[in-house]
Formats: C-alpha cells, structure tokens, sequence
C-alpha cells in the first residue's frame, strides 16, 4: 500500500521552506541518508543521498526500541500481557537454571517498570552472548519506578517476553500484527539475534518508510485506516512522561522525559523514536505530523543539531491550513530531492604498478578485522551478531589491482571492490553480518608504498578504512573503525601483519 503524496503547501508550509529545512540538515557534524516527512498520513517531502536511497535498509540501533515497545502494546492489545507482570514470574526458569536468587527489589521489577527504564539498577548490564544472565543477575539498587536509568538490555528482555507469551520471534510476530497491517515489508526487515535464540535491541534495520509508517501509527494512537492496533489507552501512555529524565543530563532533548521505550521531546506533545548516531522518528499526534531521518552524526551534539533543525525549520513552520499552491517552489524541491548526494572520496593521484600489490597474502600476526562494527564504548557490540559460518578474525586476502579499481578479497568470500576514482560503486559483500552487506569501496595510494581502502557501508553509517604499508613481501595493516562519538575518539585501531604467498 502506497503512502499517497502530496505538495508542501497542502500540509501547510512552503517548498521553500522545505528546501531549506533539507539543507539545513546538512549541517556539519552529520552525514544526511534519509528523511520522509508526512502529514495525515500523507508524505509531503523525501529525499535520500546518494549513495543511500529508499530501498537501502539502515540500522537503527535503539529507535528499534519503538517496534519492540509496539509489540509489547499489541500483546497488551490482546490481553496477553499485563503491565504489572512480575520479571522473575515471566523468567523463573531462567533463574533456576542460571542458579540466581533475586533480591527484594528484583521481585518487585515489573514490565511496566522496564518499559519505562526505571528498572532500578545502577548500572547497564553488559551485553554480550549471555546478556539474559547478566540481566538477571544484575542488583536492583533502587525501588524500581523511581529511577531513570537507560538500560538497552531490558528493552531486549521484552522481545524475550514477546517469545515467552507467543513462542514467536520478533519478526514474525510482528509481521503478522503489525507489518503486513501498515505496509511493512517482513521479509526485508531486519531484527538481529542473540546466540540464544532471543532478538536484540538495539539489532534492527529497516528502510526510512518503514519508520515513517511506525511513527504515523503512533501518530494515530494505534490506529490505521480505522484498524485499532494497538489499543488507544496503551499509546497515551506510551507517549506521556512516565519518569523525568532531567537528573540524567545529555542534550536538551534527553531531559524531557521518557514514555514506553520513546522520549518525550523539546516541543510540548512531541515524541521520538531515537536511535544512536541520530536515527529518529518524530511524531506530533496533535498536529498530525511525521517525520523519520536516517544519517550518520556524531555524538553527542550531532543528532541534537538535527532535531533542532527539524524544530526550527520545519515543525514549527508548519500551519494548521493549507497554503496557496506554488508549483515553481515544488519543481525546484523536488528537482533538489532528487540531487541530494554523499561527497565524493578524494580520487587516487599517484600511479603505482599493479603487481607491486597484486598477490595471496596469509595473516601472520595481530588482529585483522574489516568488517562492521559498532562500538560507542570500545566494545563492538555487532559481534553478538555475527554467523557462526563467519570467522571474525579473518586468516587470508588476496589483493587483484588494475587501473580501475583493488579487489580486495577476504578469507576466499568477502570480495570489497575498491574504485580509485573516488566515486560511489554500491556494491554487496558477503561478510559477518550479511543481512547488511551493502557499501561503496574507495581505494587510494597515500604514497608508492602504501594503500589506503576505505568502506562505507551503506546499511548503516559505518565506515572503515585500511591502511596497507608494503614492506617487500610483508603488509602492515592498520584498521580504523569510525565510532561517530566525540567522548570516545573517533577510531578505534587494531592492527596485523600479514606475507605475500609466493
């Protein structure tokens, strides 16, 4: 089902305010993917960079908190969950076989309670391959309910309840309750997994539309098309201050409460879906206004400019009456729309032979890893994820140069082709996360005995980037994994050695 398309001026703002909304989004501590924006229902203005578009799955990180908070309101909906429901009730087997004895506090842990990330302990529990036991296991310190305290690993323990109560994944459930209701195409949606079998948060990746569609259904209190959803007493309380979020600090549009697994934002009736690295749903029930942005920006300010932006420039420049209509002001945004474009890399410059790369190399020492990851705080938390069949630490390479491009093959299977014009190639690679393999390769010589490949990756706002010093038959390599976080460097490094096969 199509969302159906209108001009600016019948949601009430001009073109032109619309093109400058979009241009200021790209500000400078971001890189702009995707942004939709509707109003009734209705999408008024869209636009993807190159090279990104509408078909191209991102990874949302913790705004997929919001489809998990929708799957609980929908059990909610069919009575198979009630918000009181105890923690250790729904878990008991879990804590019998991990051996644990809750405390006064955990026993008092609801699903309410974790809803709202007033789960009451100090600390996030760490998130790995047992991230069940180290939830469990983790103290409550403090009433649960009184306290806000951001804590991704319960919003993984309600998917685990959703599989408790139906036996069903995440991804399935939801596409026979929600997707395949609002337009939500199941099978291209991604939810990752956990070696135990439970979905993660945040694990999930979607197209831009797919989030649009979401934060229309809360837009609409869990209505569709006259299809009650998700029941309307649910999403008043989904979006709704349940727990002030002001001791914690952050950015301005971290203080202004929290609902069900959403924030309340810094407009008086806005709420936010919100991913990491500024993934955001923005929905404005009383206005009947929508609006979903993909983009890479760096933390903390950079997804705080964006939202700032959105406020200045397009919500609150939004009238309740349809303006008069101006089709030169609609030709020039959409002409714009359609021209929205990454920057280019810098183009290789310098020639050097062919063979002085080309070859089979064998990994002798260190820690070679070209592959995706996410880690905010150091940790890659993507390789909870990987394929078992995928070896994380890959042992072979080879290196095939021509004039146009490196193809810079991995372990006999993950073939990255690196173009030296700078331009954007989308590409697939097979790799340790397949589901999200899509990028554009560059490939440059920094000088006659070093190669450069820098990978971005398309299913999210990923880059890597490796550098190659040839040394005779030997490479040093050295990878940098872009952590889009200022607190924490930008890179983290790892490196390995590896020897041209004779």
């Amino acid at each position: 089902m199509e969302l159906e398309r209108i001009t600016p001026e019948q949601a009430g703002i001009s073109g032109e305010k619309v093109k400058e909304c979009i241009q200021k989004l790209m500000h400078d501590e971001t890189q702009m993917h995707g942004f939709m924006a509707a109003r009734n229902g209705k999408v008024f203005a869209e636009g993807w960079w190159t090279p990104y578009g509408p078909e191209r799955i991102h990874c949302n990180h913790s705004l997929g908190k919001s489809y998990t908070a929708a799957a609980i309101g929908i059990l909610y909906t069919q009575r198979k969950l009630k918000l009181e429901e105890r923690v250790v009730d729904l878990f008991a087997d879990e804590l019998r076989q991990y051996g644990i004895e809750p405390d006064e506090n955990m026993k008092k842990l609801t699903v309410y309670h974790v809803l709202t990330m007033t789960n009451g302990m100090a600390r996030h529990p760490i998130m790995d391959a047992e991230w069940l036991k180290n939830y469990l296991a983790e103290p409550v310190v403090a009433e649960p309910g009184t306290e806000f305290l951001y804590n991704s690993s319960g919003s993984c323990l309600l998917g685990a309840i959703v599989k408790k109560k139906t036996g069903k994944g995440m991804r399935e459930f939801l596409k026979e309750f929600l997707f395949d209701k609002i337009g939500i195409d199941g099978e291209r949606f991604q939810i990752f997994r956990f070696p135990d079998g439970y979905d993660a948060e945040p694990g999930t990746a979607s197209v831009t539309e797919d989030n649009l569609r979401l934060a229309i259904l809360f837009m609409n209190y869990g209505n569709w098309n006259g299809e009650q959803i998700i029941a309307e007493d649910w999403m008043h309380m989904a979006m709704s201050c349940q727990i002030s979020t002001e001791p914690n600090g952050g950015t301005e549009d971290y203080r202004h409460g929290y609902g069900f697994q959403l924030w309340n934002s810094a407009i008086p009736g806005v709420y936010r879906f919100d991913g990491g690295q500024g993934q955001y749903g923005l929905i404005w029930p009383e206005r009947k206004i929508a609006v979903a942005i993909h983009e890479g920006a760096v933390m903390p300010e950079g997804p705080q400019i964006t939202l700032d932006v959105l406020y200045e420039y397009l919500l609150n420049e939004m009238r309740n009456e349809p303006l008069p209509e101006n089709p030169q002001a609609d030709a020039a945004l959409l002409e714009f729309e359609r021209n929205l474009k990454v920057p280019e890399q810098e183009a290789n410059t310098l020639y050097v032979p062919t063979e002085c790369f080309s070859g089979s190399y064998v990994v002798v020492s260190g820690d070679g890893d070209p592959w995706i990851s996410v880690a905010p705080g150091g940790y890659n938390f993507f390789t909870c994820f990987y394929h078992a069949d995928k070896k994380q630490a890959f042992t072979d390479f080879t290196l095939k140069m021509d004039e146009q491009k490196c193809v810079f093959t991995v372990d006999g299977y993950a073939v990255f082709e690196a173009y030296f014009d700078g331009k954007h190639h989308p590409v697939y690679t097979d790799n340790v996360l397949p589901e999200i393999g899509w990028n554009c390769s560059y490939a440059r010589y920094l000088d006659e005995d070093t190669l450069q490949i820098t990978t971005k990756w398309l299913n999210g706002w990923f880059d890597d980037r490796i550098v190659m010093k040839k040394k005779g038959d030997i490479l040093e390599m050295t990878f940098y994994k872009d952590r889009l976080t200022v607190s924490d460097n930008r890179y983290t490094i790892k490196h390995c050695t590896a020897k041209r096969q004779q």
